[in-house]
């Protein structure tokens, strides 16, 4: 180890020690954490924002926290201590504003919450009031201070549960859990949780509630046996047999998705097309018999959506950029993306950089500004001088450990005129350097053909990474290494570290909207669109409501729905769209709150 890392790895241990960042002015890193639940002494820690003096302490049961809620005046160091106390079950809040030591600059915190852990049993699952249970739940809570056991009442009368009646009482148990087992659709049912402390002390819990949903599909009935009817695509008729851009299933087993799931083992996993004719993509499913979605007071349709995770889109251009190491015009649609997190080094790296990536039908382009004040190129192997670091995954399989198949390294040295890399298909990549103010600038073109044996993947997912090696005292060994989005070192073996993009397609507005339609036994048809035109690309899961009204509206029978389809585009209007991945879970009907 060099003099000079042993240095910085000596400044980053005091810094820590004394709950110091290394850049950032305001206050980070709260203990209690944000959203914390079982709070229970009054003590408040943080990690002090660069500059800081003194720290300004809030605290309130609002998040407005004004000059009544400064509790901690000038404190001079990340702790202080509540003398007053908290009460138990209250939601708090509170901030730290950095003095700096003028004690006239301050940099206001962000307002952090929460709970003060309350004696009784608090926030359960499903929330007190839900009318979206599902009908075999799982019956959670948070336990009181001090409860070593739970004694559960659970029945379908309010009065019966808070007296405690022999028939609901469904006795102790020493987890905070109780599964009551198959509920009755569409039903309300009451528990209450007594809390046992030390020497069998009870303390009487609340009575809540919640209604059970009416359930259309939660996908977990389906498996992957042959011949049996059973699996997820034989029930949910796809593009296959309907002529549409959709395919339910994946291509080999498991067929449903069991990992992205909103609720239970299985979510159904949705493959829609736009690009070519008939421009929309739907799974349809078949109710035999028909179904009356009117009963027991039904009114409204909920289903969880949500599409692939994906860290930024890379935009289609029609004039590609000149390979010439400079910034055409043409870049300024690319959206920037930081290259700065450390891998390498514990100390702040002294260079920088962004990368953008644009491409056609041919190409994958990329552009990466380096800010690096001193650079060196002395080492036969690239990425031990100042070197960026550039992988792609034409497929986005991210296979490994090591990379083989489409998963690429592509390693450019500065001033360095050879490619190196791993697993490297150099055949028509281009690439062009220049200096720059305050460091360098590198362009590169990779054919497609060259990446994945294929043209341009249009509205599918690729793979893709960007490091930047910086070597400052001409050692021979980078003193840092900066990435965009893995946090391992060894990226040249773990592809599964790297990114994502959406190699996007130029849209029509509207294009790739998400829609549910229901047909009923007379072959009415209506459809409802979600009101977001952008839920395709969300990377988590979106809950929507649909008023069955809205179907009655547009003349469905709702007490003979024969059929509902789940789709992407507009069945009436198609236009040319684009490609991706949906995932759809939990579908329900659910019936007001009832009032008592």
């Amino acid at each position: 180890m060099s003099r000079r890392a042993a240095s910085l790895i000596f400044v980053a241990v005091v810094l820590g020690v004394c709950g110091a960042s290394w850049g950032q002015k305001k206050a980070s890193n709260p203990n209690p954490a944000n959203g914390a639940t079982d709070v229970v002494m009054a003590l408040f820690r943080w990690t002090a924002g660069a500059g800081a003096v003194f720290h300004d302490v809030y605290l309130g049961t609002t998040p407005e926290l004004g000059p009544a809620q400064l509790v901690g005046p000038r404190q001079p160091m990340a702790m202080f201590y509540y003398a007053a106390g908290l009460k138990p079950g209250t939601v708090y809040y509170w901030r730290v504003d950095e003095v700096e030591a003028d004690g006239v600059t301050v940099h206001a915190g962000d307002v952090w919450t929460f709970v003060a852990q309350p004696w009784t049993a608090f926030l359960p699952d499903p929330a007190d009031g839900s009318n979206a249970a599902p009908v075999a739940p799982d019956l959670k809570w948070l336990a009181g201070q001090g409860a070593l056991k739970h004694h559960v009442y659970f029945g379908s009368s309010r009065t019966t549960v808070a007296d405690g009646t022999a028939d609901t009482d469904k006795g102790v148990v020493e987890e905070p859990n109780y599964a009551p087992g198959e509920l009755e659709p569409t039903s309300t049912y009451f528990w209450r949780v007594d809390e046992i402390g030390p020497g069998g002390a009870v303390l009487a819990g609340a009575v809540w509630s919640f209604t059970t949903v009416l359930p259309v599909d939660d996908f977990e009935s389906y498996n992957d046996e042959e011949g049996k009817g059973t699996r997820i695509y034989e029930t949910w008729i796809d593009g296959w047999t309907n002529n549409n851009g959709g395919t339910v299933g994946y291509t080999n087993p498991p067929f449903a998705e069991q990992k992205i799931v909103h609720g239970g083992r299985q979510s159904m996993p949705l493959d829609y097309n736009n690009i070519t004719s008939p421009f929309y993509s739907e799974a349809v499913r078949e109710f035999a018999p028909a179904q009356n979605w009117t009963a027991n007071d039904v009114n409204m349709l909920t289903l969880y959506v949500r599409g692939m995770a994906v860290d930024f889109e890379i935009p289609s251009v029609s004039t590609p950029p000149v390979i010439d190491g400079k910034m055409d015009d043409i870049w300024k649609i690319a959206s920037v993306q930081p290259i700065q997190t450390a891998i390498i080094s514990v100390k702040p790296a002294s260079s920088s950089s962004q990368f953008r990536v644009l491409y056609d039908a041919t190409n994958l382009y990329a552009l990466v500004d380096v800010n690096d004040d001193r650079l060196r190129n002395d080492s036969p192997e690239a990425w031990y001088d100042d070197s960026v670091e550039f992988y792609v995954d034409g497929d986005n399989t991210k296979k490994g450990p090591g990379l083989d198949g489409n998963n690429r390294q592509y390693t450019f040295g500065w001033s360095a005129t050879d490619i190196q890399g791993t697993n490297t298909n150099v055949t028509g990549v281009e690439f062009a350097q220049t200096n720059t103010p305050t460091g360098w600038r590198l362009e590169i073109k990779l054919p497609w053909q060259s990446l994945m044996g294929s043209g341009a993947p249009v509205g599918k997912l690729i793979g893709i990474d960007c490091f930047y090696d910086d070597d400052d005292d001409n050692s021979g060994v980078q003193e840092s290494q900066v990435a965009w989005h893995s946090t391992v070192e060894n990226d040249w073996q773990t592809p599964a570290s790297w990114g994502t993009a959406l190699v996007a397609r130029p849209l029509e507005e509207g294009a790739d909207q998400v829609y549910v339609a229901l047909q009923d036994s007379s072959q009415h048809v209506g459809v409802v669109t979600h009101p977001d035109s952008q839920l395709v690309k969300a990377g988590q899961w979106v809950q929507w409501k649909i008023p069955l009204s809205d179907f009655a509206n547009a003349g469905v029978n709702l007490t003979a729905v024969r059929k509902m389809f789940i789709g992407v585009g507009d069945r009436a209007d198609p236009l040319p769209g684009g490609a991706g991945l949906l995932f759809i879970d939990d579908i329900h009907l659910t019936r007001p709150v009832p009032t008592e």
